[in-house]
């Protein structure tokens, strides 16, 4: 497995004979603590042409009515599985739990599972679950290494009905489709609507929009509770991040106005570092009509699932621009878009998905990419905003935190672009004192032979494996006449290849 202490980066050999892999992404500040002359620059999403990717069912479907991604995309193998929230006519019930598979991520199907009977049919995508309410949000975490194999798949939910005021409630199955609730619901005292969902050092951790009367705090933020075994949560919570301002700084009371945290982060656990994307609930504060709130999805980064900072802040990582845009309203009805948890990486793309919040959120289902790893990098630039300059005599270079490597060593490769005879760059190892090792210094790094990959392999005149008994760091040193061309996505790690 691979956790961050501290500063360090623990990598030890996994028990299966898959390689481990640490991530270093720029606008991870804990894994890339130092820089000199670079620019962090983040990249929007792109938005599927096709989307929605997944539309309402036609009459007497569980989602004919209405569709959130308020759930969960899980990859297994070569086939994605999605947990949706849909609601059909009202006369047939609430809002319930629906079940979609995908291959691409951007086509998907609504397999009739068989399981419960709707609107006078088993013909339907409906998995079999009943917390005997209205489902509000669904986290799914499978862990296949769970000696019950009834609790392999587990699910949080935030749930409205007479025993359950919005509060946390859980189930658990062995295939993900039929679902045992806990007798313990509502496990959370706390009223929370949770969207991200993570394992860490043994402890879960579910983290959302504090929510209902006892909120706790005057305005959304990010707020996480934690479990051991999944069904006795703190009723204390942890405040991860938040938008809106506290003294000394004016303070507005209104519930509905100012920049918040709304429904927390979905969750993207790359081992040593979790990327979390929230939304950007944006009101004005002159007006508590929520018809004028706007939201986009931000970008957060976290090392223990309980405290997150925004590289860039209020850097829209999904715009939302026009989507969803209606005239109710004379100044219009801003786009409002609402995240899950689900982000995985096919082929060239890395893919999530989100939906409307709001009146346009029946259209369903929809579809953001980026190129593989490509949420931001590190160039050079003469005329920095974020970043810094440079000086001629000590070029732009970044290096990593601590990585302790096991026994066998590992391998680096670069998520790099841009790269060519005049913009080159050059990786190096060090102790953790700073100090070059032998073999491995920039001197000795081989020229890359493409000019740009998601996965470029380092190489030194000696080999390409990094040995050390002691922790290491990564340097990444940019140069030539043309070296404001070069950008770099992303650092890897790898160990047991």
């Amino acid at each position: 497995m691979i956790v961050a202490t501290g500063f360090t980066i623990e990598m030890t050999q996994p028990d299966s004979h898959a390689p481990s892999e640490a991530v270093l992404f720029p606008f991870d500040r804990h894994s890339v603590p130092f820089r000199h002359g670079l620019q962090l620059e983040l990249i929007s999403a792109q938005r599927d042409a096709a989307n929605p990717v997944l539309r309402p069912g036609g009459p007497g479907a569980p989602d004919s009515e209405s569709m959130s991604y308020y759930g969960t995309v899980l990859q297994f193998g070569d086939e994605l599985r999605m947990w949706y929230l849909g609601r059909g006519r009202s006369e047939h019930g609430p809002l319930r739990v629906c079940y979609a598979t995908s291959k691409d991520g951007f086509r998907w199907e609504k397999p009739a599972l068989g399981l419960v009977e709707y609107a006078g049919s088993k013909s339907n995508n409906l998995v079999d679950l009943d917390f005997g309410g209205r489902v509000m949000s669904c986290n799914v975490l499978y862990e296949p290494d769970d000696p019950d194999p009834a609790r392999r798949f587990k699910m949080f939910c935030e749930v409205e009905s007479e025993r359950s005021k919005n509060q946390g409630c859980v189930a658990f199955s062995a295939d993900g489709l039929r679902w045992k609730p806990s007798p313990r619901n509502p496990v959370t005292h706390t009223r929370i609507e949770n969207t991200g969902l993570v394992k860490r050092g043994g402890c879960y951790y579910v983290n959302g929009q504090n929510a209902g009367l006892d909120r706790a705090f005057q305005k959304r933020v990010l707020l996480t509770l934690a479990s051991y075994d999944f069904e006795h949560w703190t009723d204390a919570g942890a405040l991860g991040f938040r938008r809106d301002d506290v003294p000394p700084r004016p303070v507005h009371l209104n519930y509905q106005v100012g920049p918040q945290v709304h429904l927390g982060a979905g969750l993207w656990d790359r081992g040593n570092v979790i990327l979390g994307f929230y939304g950007q609930w944006n009101a004005p504060l002159h007006s508590d009509d929520r018809r004028d709130m706007r939201m986009d999805i931000g970008l957060l980064v976290s090392h223990d699932g309980l405290f997150y900072h925004e590289p860039i802040p209020d850097f829209r990582i999904i715009e939302s621009r026009e989507e969803g845009w209606r005239t109710v309203s004379p100044q219009g009805d801003p786009p409002r878009l609402a995240q899950g948890q689900g982000v995985v990486n096919l082929g060239d793309k890395t893919i999530t998905w989100y939906s409307i919040w709001g009146g346009q959120g029946g259209e369903g289902i929809r579809a953001a990419w980026w190129r593989r790893d490509r949420l931001g990098y590190f160039h050079a630039t003469r005329t920095p905003i974020e970043g810094q300059t440079w000086v001629d005599e000590l070029k732009p270079h970044f290096i990593s935190a601590p990585i302790r490597l096991p026994a066998g060593g590992g391998k680096v490769f670069l998520n790099a672009s841009h790269l060519s005879e005049h913009a080159r760059l050059a990786v190096e190892i060090l102790d953790e004192q700073f100090r070059p090792l032998p073999g491995r210094t920039a001197a000795e790094c081989e020229p890359f032979r493409d000019d740009s990959a998601f996965r470029l392999p380092v190489r030194w005149r000696t080999g390409d494996i990094v040995k050390s008994g002691h922790p290491i760091r990564i340097r990444v040193n940019f140069d030539g006449l043309r070296l404001e061309d070069a950008r770099v996505y992303a650092v890897y790690v790898v160990t047991g290849q």
